[in-house]
């Protein structure tokens, strides 16, 4: 079963998504990735195959081009 989780894909880098999602969902034996990402409509729709976790507000935030400051 795959699940799907759905992200605003604004000032996202997307390198540093991969980055992340492979960090967090890894890599099959096959060396495949157990996730495969969309973009559309500047929502990245992310589809994992594992039983991993959604991404926090945390991590999606660390992977923004622009990282914005708290006051």
């Amino acid at each position: 079963m795959t699940s799907m989780q759905q992200i605003d894909g604004k000032c996202v880098d997307p390198r540093k998504l991969i980055k992340l999602l492979r960090n967090v969902y890894g890599i099959s034996e096959e060396g495949k990735n157990n996730f495969y990402v969309e973009l559309r409509l500047n929502k990245y729709k992310i589809y994992r195959t594992t039983d991993g976790p959604d991404l926090t507000e945390d991590d999606i935030r660390a992977c923004r081009t622009r990282q914005r400051l708290r006051p």
